[in-house]
């Protein structure tokens, strides 16, 4: 008998670790496009919608602005949704951000994110790594 092998999406809010007291944290939001998992790191456009962010973009795409706190499928148009804005910490395993992104653009994501209070937990940055605060990422030993 072969088993039987099943991959399961990303949950709702599985990536929180922590977030400041009531919903400070999260806001509603108008996700544009896409199918969008819970926990997809997300950019806030021009026009107020979010979309998932793209460091090659050039159209407000490629600022980090949140993370997706369920799914979200908008295949047919813009659907509402919640995100984690400010506040909140997240564990960085299980978030999902654009695929090849460079040490530079994980760093500029990071940093646009810790403006906001948004912290990622467990994710290895590159040492060399300049985050907001001016500190640099030292080698580990």
């Amino acid at each position: 008998m072969t088993p039987i092998q099943h991959t399961e999406p990303a949950r709702t809010g599985e990536h929180v670790l922590s977030e400041a007291a009531g919903y400070r944290s999260r806001e509603s939001i108008v996700v544009a496009s896409g199918v969008l998992a819970a926990g997809t790191v997300l950019a806030m456009t021009a026009d107020g919608t979010y979309v998932a962010h793209d460091p090659t973009a050039s159209d407000g795409a490629e600022i980090a602005a949140g993370i997706l706190y369920g799914p979200a499928d908008a295949t047919d148009g813009p659907v509402q949704a919640v995100a984690h804005v400010r506040d909140c910490e997240v564990n960085g395993t299980a978030i999902t951000w654009a695929a090849d992104m460079t040490d530079d653009q994980l760093g500029a994501m990071n940093a646009t994110l810790m403006q906001a209070g948004i912290i990622l937990r467990g994710v290895e940055l590159p040492a060399g790594l300049v985050l907001s605060g001016g500190e640099t990422v030292q080698e580990t030993p």
